[in-house]
């Protein structure tokens, strides 16, 4: 950087005549509702510091005023440095869309943060603006330990429905939340109702390395009973450990675990109508805050393991447990279903309608109750490649640009990827991937045509285009349900099959049938 010898040396950056413009700008500057910093283009010292960065960042003016922005507390362990700077002199801007800080009373917070170089009245100045992205960064952390904890959910469905025997079902169930939920290792204990109360591992998966030899586990009031397992044996409520390092429950076998990686640890209880069975130990290899939708998620999926173990204990309630495996796939979706709703505001409740007109125009077209709720259950979460695109695209009060419509063209691929190697009894991942499709070969992502498109997938683009036009969106009010119908006549055999949108029309027309609210 320059050492302020020349281009204005010593000057200040701010003007000091007082306009209406000045004035103004200073109104703006005072209120802004994003941090504002304006440095000497030429010193980087720090001129001026508005209200918000303040409270933002705990730190008093007088520790702004003066200083090189890397000389700042908050600043100095982050990337904004010396070498910054030259590249902004060079380049004439900055910026970094996700800047940790921690601000002076110890607060992790992320920012976007950007600097600009400009000329204000032959003054170089720079403008370095802060915005604090912390909820929507916790946000999209936790929709993504949900999606994570949701596909754990989905794959220890097909575990439990699949799994011939019980030591099959207690390691295949390790092996899923460890390689699909990406967590370090995790291992199943029985708790012994007799003698010392230990606990027996039965299965594990992971980093194991021998953690459950030396790291003994029981469930009384002992020492080796205080830990997370022991707790949620004894107790019979899910306990969580955020940081292994520091947590006084996790002592006795502390130096074991960090050893191999364990950072945080949640215990889920093995619950059943007569008792416990034991408890589900799961490791991460990172210090987790366990969010409330995940440990909801995981102590559900604990649940259905301790309701498989008894089943596969008690053959004669086999087809009470099948029909209880397929409702819990089920919740799955109708949890994916809600994920998708939150995350895309432009039209809540679209999936649920949906599925609604699916289900009665496959009634008329003759359909067997199986088929039928085959096609409810896509139609429920045929939106489900959405949790891969971008947040913002669905919260925009405005039509979408060619490139981000794109993007959002993709969500029938993806969705088809995220469900592909689900066990369903009926075709829903290929569904899912066709619900954009039409006849005449126009649509995506396959350009599929006439008989190569499954009946369903039919039903379900006629359905979708009927919801979509009739309802309210974020970008545009509801055209109506007379336009929609409209829509799909106008274009009979042409996109749309002819009996799936003769059976919708007469729904609407001749039966009084109303979409759900």
């Amino acid at each position: 950087m320059s050492n302020g010898n020349q281009h204005g040396a010593g000057k200040s950056s701010l003007p000091s005549s007082a306009t209406e413009l000045d004035r103004r700008y200073r109104q703006l500057f005072e209120t802004a509702q994003d941090g504002i910093l304006l440095l000497n283009a030429w010193t980087s010292q720090i001129e001026d510091v508005n209200p918000f960065m303040i409270d933002l960042l705990g730190y008093t003016r007088d520790e702004f005023l003066g200083k090189r922005i890397w000389e700042v507390g908050v600043f100095e362990n982050t990337s904004l440095s010396m070498e910054a700077f030259v590249d902004l002199q060079k380049k004439g801007h900055i910026r970094y869309d996700n800047l940790p800080l921690e601000t002076k009373d110890g607060q992790q917070i992320s920012v976007e943060f950007s600097c600009f170089l400009s000329n204000y009245d032959g003054v170089a100045v720079i403008q370095c603006t802060v915005r604090n992205i912390t909820a929507q960064v916790l946000a999209e952390k936790a929709l993504r330990i949900t999606a994570r904890a949701l596909k754990v959910i989905s794959d220890t469905t097909t575990v439990l429905i699949n799994a011939p025997d019980e030591w099959e079902l207690l390691h295949a169930i390790c092996r899923v939340i460890v390689e699909t939920g990406g967590y370090r290792m995790a291992w199943v204990g029985y708790a012994d109702e007799h003698g010392g109360k230990h606990v027996q591992p039965m299965a594990h998966y992971g980093c194991e390395d021998g953690y459950l030899k030396v790291a003994e586990s029981t469930w009384a009031y002992t020492d080796l009973g205080l830990g997370p397992t022991g707790n949620a044996i004894r107790s019979g409520e899910l306990q969580f450990v955020e940081d292994i390092s520091t947590d006084p429950r996790m002592k006795p076998w502390r130096a074991e675990a960090l050893k191999r990686g364990y950072h945080s640890a949640i215990a889920l209880p093995l619950r059943h109508a007569s008792g416990l069975l034991g408890c589900v130990t799961v490791y991460g290899s990172a210090a987790e805050t366990w969010p409330v939708e995940e440990r909801a998620l995981l102590q559900e999926l604990a649940d259905d393991l301790a309701y498989g173990i008894i089943t596969l204990r008690t053959l004669a309630t086999y087809r009470k447990n099948e029909a209880a495996l397929r409702n819990s796939l089920e919740q799955s979706i109708q949890a994916i279903a809600a994920t998708i709703d939150q995350r895309d505001t432009t039209s809540p409740g679209h999936q649920r309608r949906v599925a609604s007109l699916c289900k009665e125009i496959a009634l008329q077209l003759g359909f067997s109750e199986d088929r039928i709720h085959g096609l409810h259950l896509a139609a429920t979460f045929h939106d489900v490649g959405k949790l891969r695109v971008p947040a913002e695209l669905f919260s925009k009060p405005r039509r979408l640009s060619a490139k981000e419509f794109s993007l959002i063209q993709e969500h029938s691929s993806l969705g088809f990827e995220m469900v592909k190697d689900i066990q369903f009894p009926w075709p829903i991942a290929q569904i899912i991937l066709q619900h954009h499709e039409r006849i005449n070969g126009s649509g995506y992502p396959q350009g599929l045509k006439g008989n190569q498109l499954l009946p369903e997938s039919k039903i379900l683009a006629v359905a979708d285009v009927v919801e979509a036009m009739s309802s309210h969106s974020t970008y545009r009010p509801a055209l109506g349900i007379k336009a929609a119908l409209g829509e799909i006549v106008a274009q009979r055999g042409i996109l749309f099959d002819g009996p799936s949108v003769d059976s919708c029309v007469k729904l609407f027309e001749d039966k009084g049938y109303k979409l759900p609210e």
